[in-house]
């Protein structure tokens, strides 16, 4: 009976375990009580799943380690869930700092507003082209379209000033290249 508890618990959190580790699988646990409703969200809410997982597996695979010792049941007990509430801790201590302390690359339309840039594909009033634009010591690209009063086409390898940024698409204007 002992030993079908632990197999259950190693059952179910190892493949869980592996796949956030593996995956880079997000459990929504960002500590801002938005995760799950119901029943079982009360659960996610004080508790993100990657640390159920890694309690789980930890619980299982040392009460199986400890089963096949011939340690004593209460000791196994014990020690499984000791270890187990541990391994949960780490996880989520862990985690939540690695989530505090993350940075993102995500540039905002707003960012990018002012940026100077290059095209990439060419860029006319009736139609969109591509530009490039070095934002925070990254390249982005972007779909771009002339100032409505634009004269000509902006060619390859044209600076342009990005005027605005609206959904992803830049507006922009050709730049004196003495201003590059």
């Amino acid at each position: 009976m002992v030993d079908g508890v632990y197999l259950f618990a190693a059952a179910a959190g190892v493949p869980l375990v592996l796949w956030f580790l593996l995956a880079g699988a997000d459990d929504g646990g960002g500590g801002d009580g938005s995760a799950g409703d119901g029943v079982g969200g009360v659960m996610l809410r004080l508790l993100p799943l990657s640390t159920i997982a890694f309690f789980l597996a930890t619980f299982g695979v040392c009460g199986i380690v400890l089963g096949l010792l011939d340690t004593p049941d209460a000791t196994t007990l014990v020690a499984a869930a000791a270890a187990a509430v541990v391994a949960g801790a780490v996880n989520s201590t862990l985690f939540a700092y690695l989530r505090r302390s993350g940075s993102t690359s995500d540039v905002s339309d707003r960012q990018l507003a002012g940026s100077v840039g290059r095209v990439v594909l060419p860029v006319a009033s009736e139609r969109r082209g591509r530009v490039s634009v070095s934002v925070g010591g990254q390249h982005v690209y972007l779909s771009a379209e002339t100032l409505p009063d634009a004269p000509a086409e902006l060619e390859v390898g044209a600076p342009v000033l990005v005027v605005e940024v609206d959904r992803g698409v830049a507006l922009v204007t050709r730049l004196d290249p003495e201003l590059t």
